[in-house]
């Protein structure tokens, strides 16, 4: 996780649990969701206290159904780095299409992005 100066809190309308409706859901992320962030259905906040919504760490949003994680793919002037990304689970057919070619990292170029299996079996 990076450090507090280096976040901010995203926020975004996700199915109700139930199935019926939508509730919003907010956790802290990486600044380097600001290039993709439309893309993805969030939208962000400088502070917590601007937000009114279910806040989450992400580890458990994604235990509770409310983000997937993803796996994508960057370069960096001339050298590649892979990392993983949270996504709402309805955006994830939009993020496999939109994401690449997206801003990453300040300077980084998204080149891939793709779906992170629900289990590592190491």
């Amino acid at each position: 996780m990076p450090s507090l100066a280096n976040t901010k809190v995203y926020s975004w309308d996700a199915p109700s649990p139930g199935g019926t409706g939508t509730i919003k859901v907010a956790a802290r992320l990486s600044n380097r969701y600001d290039g993709i962030a439309t893309d993805l259905g969030m939208t962000s906040h400088a502070t917590a206290a601007d937000v009114d919504a279910h806040m989450l760490k992400p580890n458990q949003a994604v235990q509770e159904g409310y983000l997937m994680k993803m796996r994508i793919n960057y370069r960096q002037n001339t050298k590649h780095f892979g990392a993983d990304i949270y996504v709402p689970p309805d955006k994830v057919v939009d993020a496999i299409q939109k994401l690449p070619g997206k801003s990453w990292a300040g300077t980084g170029v998204i080149t891939s992005c793709r779906d992170r299996l629900q289990a590592d079996y190491r």
